[in-house]
């Protein structure tokens, strides 16, 4: 996949191009991507998705700090590049864009510097300043010799996903939902840190992670059973998500530490990914080292149950 950062690098063919957030890339969005593939394939010509970094609520500063987003742009962009589209865009977010109407938007980006051949839209996909309606996207289509159609929203198992409804779900904890929304497992990455190396003391070393970006979202606070993916190699783990109460008195401080079940090596600095699988219980405050060891210990017990079922 070709990846542009400036429209007026691209230099193909009069492109098949769908636009959005794609955050998550969920089975809706695949949808539509997909589709784009097989029309571009059909017309002989080249699919586009189109986004924009950074995220529009970063640039126009609404409640910037509050974003959560379920996709790092590296993520997102591996998910779609894995559907088989063949360019994306990733289009600088400015003030100035967020200024432009739908139309103006449509003739100068689209037509006059992309000059796409076919435009298709996800069922309920505004963009500009003014939004657009599908009549008035159909007589800009007509004017400048482009063809345009609405792609119908997606069912799973008789929900329509959304990057809305996902996000709510993972932080209310609600893991196995938001999996089956998003259509592949949560998953966080980050840089594995130097922690207070108590969890040695109790059998149970944890390795603490640095979230690589900041506006990923960190699902719910509490215990889950986890996939733990280390150099391309997949193992089991029981992860906690909260403020340890039991041992740390920084409770305005949250962190994220992978006990990697049967696993006993140094990954100090590495890389580390974890996929969320269910989530176990709440975090809870302990009244000491030992109950919380016994907890730890029943804790494993269900995690090791419940990842020998799953075929994840």
């Amino acid at each position: 996949m070709k990846i542009f950062h400036s429209i007026d690098d691209y230099k193909g063919k009069a492109p098949i191009v769908t636009m959005g957030t794609f955050d998550g890339v969920h089975p809706g969005h695949k949808a539509l991507l997909k589709e784009i593939v097989t029309i571009a394939k059909e017309e002989n010509s080249e699919s586009m998705a189109l986004t924009f970094w950074p995220h529009p609520r970063l640039v126009l500063e609404k409640d910037a700090d509050k974003l959560r987003l379920l996709t790092t742009l590296k993520e997102k962009t591996k998910l779609i590049e894995e559907i088989g589209v063949e360019n994306l865009m990733i289009l600088p977010f400015s003030k100035e864009l967020a200024e432009m109407s739908s139309k103006e938007f449509t003739e100068k980006i689209l037509v006059d510097k992309l000059k796409i051949s076919h435009l298709v839209t996800g069922f309920n996909h505004q963009f500009g300043n003014d939004g657009i309606t599908t009549k008035e996207l159909k007589i800009l289509s007509d004017k400048h010799c482009f063809k345009f159609n609405r792609f119908h929203h997606v069912d799973v198992g008789g929900d329509h996903p959304s990057s809305t409804q996902i996000r709510k779900l993972l932080l209310e904890g609600k893991i196995e939902k938001a999996n089956h929304l998003l259509g592949y497992p949560y998953k966080v990455t980050g840089t594995v840190t130097e922690g207070k190396q108590l969890g040695r003391t109790i059998s149970y070393p944890t390795a603490n992670i640095k979230i690589d970006e900041n506006y990923k979202l960190i699902p719910l606070d509490g215990v889950y059973a986890c996939r733990a993916i280390l150099n391309d190699k997949t193992y089991n783990a029981m992860v906690n998500i909260g403020v340890r109460p039991t041992v740390s008195e920084q409770l305005d401080h949250r962190t994220v530490e992978v006990h990697i079940l049967d696993f006993n090596k140094d990954i100090y600095k590495e890389q580390l990914s974890v996929m969320f699988i269910e989530r176990v219980r709440d975090e809870m405050k302990f009244d000491g080292i030992d109950a919380l060891k016994n907890q730890l210990t029943q804790d494993e017990k269900i995690i090791r149950e419940i990842l020998n079922k799953t075929k994840i």
